[in-house]
């Protein structure tokens, strides 16, 4: 028995959210992001609801009616809708993530780990989360229901981005976006790969982040390493896989500020053992589902916190998600 199991896919219509509908999910689905909610909140110190007022005001409330459709879905308080949100830029040393991209004769394909605390909660409620207006499909996301931001998506635009968090000396940005809705934004916002591209790279943001940008090609692979206000593109190299862990190769960042997180320490052995399985196999061929879940499993790969592997071809517009067998017990 494989030690993972494949999550089904709910759909949210986003028009009917936007105009206050019921939305027709179901009741273990709904029970299960109440309770990751609940955990989640625990996290974040209730007076920092007042962070609600300054999101509305920075985002010009765009994601408003959203954040009341899912605390009406789950009985829960919109502002803390709005914090859940904020959850990365609030906690951003909880969260780490393995993403490796890998060219195929097919496209590239896209395997990555969602190492989030808390893993259990979270990986109870996940889903893929296909998101639509009326018939038309409009992006998809690794996520649960009532996650307005996005951690891992997939544009009907044929591009997906996959946030790993980093850190850096750089001093929080105060007028930045919120990096979860940021990476929303380019979901619905960016016409194509080039422009998914610049949107990644020139917008300030609250905290620093790697995301993993792929396109329909091969050629379409890139990890934008930012800081709020810097960013610097690494890209895919043809023939080779395209990996990113929880630490900076372009960025400068001084020595002494590279080992203080637990998940920067680890990165490097996460990098290297993804290196080593990659090595096995023949890059440039196509890759069974079994094998990217094989990697992604192994013991010096997986951590503790690692709630979700995600795979994704963007040149099919397909998205999977499993999650670690042991956490459904």
């Amino acid at each position: 028995m494989p030690p993972w199991v494949e999550r089904p896919t709910v759909t949210i219509d986003l028009a009917r959210a936007r105009r206050g509908e019921p939305l027709d999910l179901p009741p273990e689905a709904i029970a299960a992001s109440k309770a990751l909610l609940g955990e989640v909140m625990t996290m974040i110190p209730s007076k920092a609801r007042i962070l609600a007022y300054f999101l509305a005001l920075r985002t010009g409330n765009r994601f408003g009616r959203e954040f009341k459709a899912a605390a009406r879905l789950i009985n829960a308080d919109p502002r803390d809708i709005a914090l859940a949100n904020l959850s990365y830029d609030l906690v951003i040393g909880s969260l780490g993530c393995s993403t490796v991209v890998v060219p195929t004769p097919d496209g590239p394909v896209v395997a990555r780990n969602m190492d989030w605390w808390p893993e259990g909660p979270l990986a109870k409620a996940s889903y893929v989360v296909r998101c639509v207006e009326g018939d038309a499909w409009k992006f998809s996301s690794g996520g649960f229901p009532g996650a307005v931001g996005v951690v891992t998506g997939l544009s009907s635009r044929g591009f997906a981005v996959i946030l790993n968090a980093v850190t850096t000396t750089d001093p929080v940005c105060k007028t930045g976006y919120p990096v979860l809705l940021h990476l929303r934004r380019v979901m619905e916002d960016a016409a194509d790969f080039a422009d998914a591209l610049a949107m990644l790279s020139r917008q300030k943001l609250t905290t620093p982040g790697l995301f993993t940008l792929v396109g329909t090609k091969n050629e379409e692979r890139v990890v934008v390493e930012r800081a709020p206000k810097r960013h610097a593109l690494r890209w895919g190299r043809p023939g080779e896989a395209l990996i990113t862990t929880n630490n900076y190769h372009l960025l400068d960042v001084p020595p002494a500020a590279r080992d203080d997180w637990e998940l920067t320490r680890t990165s490097c052995g996460r990098f290297g053992r993804l290196c080593d399985l990659i090595s096995r196999t023949t890059v440039g061929k196509p890759v069974a589902d079994d094998e990217l879940l094989y990697w992604l499993s192994d013991d010096e790969v997986r951590q503790e916190i690692t709630a979700q592997h995600v795979l994704i071809r963007p040149a099919i517009g397909e998205m999977k998600l499993f999650v670690p067998r042991y956490l459904l017990n």
